[in-house]
C-alpha cells in the first residue's frame, strides 16, 4: 500500500525524517509500522491530514508533538548543537479564500514564537500550494524557481520576510534531465508545477547542503519527493 511504498522510498532515499501532506486519515494520533513512527493530525472526514513519519530511535529526543489541525502540525526535538523544531503544513488549494490562508500563517507565526525561541532550527515543510516563480527575491527566493508566482507566491515571500526565513528549494540548480524542478504535476500532466517547499532560518540556510526532487519515488501521489 501507499504505507509501505512511503517506507521503501525513506529507506532508499536515506532520510530520517519524512512529513508528508494530504494524508487523508481522520483524526490525530499516532502509531508504530515497522522501524518508523507515525505521528498525524487529520479531520472528522477524510480529505486532507498532515503527518510526520520518524525513525523509531528518534523518538527519544522528542520534546513535543502537537497536531493543530487538518492542515498543521509540528514536533519539536531535543538535538545538538540546537534543538530542532519541525512544521508540516497542508496550505488551501486556490479555490478556498486568502483568508483561510491567512489564518494558516498566523498560526504558524504563533508555533515560531512560542516554540521557536532562542537557538532553535526551525524547518518548515509542505505543499504550499504556491508558486514561486522564476527570479531571486532577495535572500528568501533564489534563482532557481519555477513559472511564474502568483498571488500565493506572493503571501508566501511575505511571510518568509517578515518571520526570517528563506525558501531553500529554489536557492539549489538542477540538472534539467537528472533532477527536475517540478514538484507536482497535473492530472494527465498537463502541466507542472513547484508548489511544494521547504524552509528554513535564514540564520540556518548554510545547514542545508542541498534540496533536490526525486521523480523516481513511488509514493502513490502527484507529487514528488523532496528530500
Amino acid at each position: 500500500g501507499k504505507l509501505e511504498n512511503l517506507k521503501i522510498e525513506i529507506d532508499t532515499n536515506n532520510v530520517c525524517i519524512v512529513d508528508v501532506s494530504e494524508v487523508r486519515w481522520r483524526d490525530q494520533g499516532d502509531f508504530e509500522s515497522g522501524s518508523y513512527h507515525m505521528y498525524y493530525s487529520g479531520g472528522e472526514s477524510a480529505e486532507r491530514g498532515v503527518t510526520i513519519v520518524i525513525q523509531k530511535w528518534i523518538k527519544k529526543r522528542i520534546i513535543k508533538v502537537q497536531a493543530c489541525s487538518d492542515r498543521l502540525m509540528y514536533m519539536k526535538l531535543n538535538a545538538e548543537p540546537v534543538d530542532i523544531l519541525i512544521m508540516q503544513v497542508y496550505m488551501p488549494t486556490s479555490d478556498h479564500d486568502d483568508e483561510e490562508v491567512e489564518i494558516i500563517y498566523e498560526k504558524i507565526e504563533e508555533i515560531i514564537r512560542t516554540e521557536g525561541r532562542g537557538k532553535v532550527q526551525t524547518i518548515i515543510m509542505g505543499d504550499w500550494n504556491s508558486v514561486m516563480g522564476k527570479g531571486a527575491e532577495n535572500n528568501i527566493v533564489g534563482p532557481h524557481g519555477l513559472g511564474i508566482r502568483n498571488r500565493r507566491g506572493n503571501m508566501m515571500v511575505d511571510f518568509c520576510r517578515r518571520n526570517g526565513l528563506v525558501i531553500t528549494n529554489t536557492w539549489f540548480k538542477k540538472h534539467h534531465r537528472i533532477l527536475r524542478l517540478y514538484t507536482w504535476k497535473s492530472p494527465g500532466d498537463r502541466s507542472r508545477y513547484h508548489i511544494d517547499y521547504i524552509l528554513v532560518k535564514q540564520r540556518f540556510r548554510n545547514s542545508v547542503k542541498g534540496v533536490r526532487t526525486v521523480p523516481s519515488a513511488d509514493i502513490d501521489s502527484d507529487h514528488n519527493m523532496l528530500v
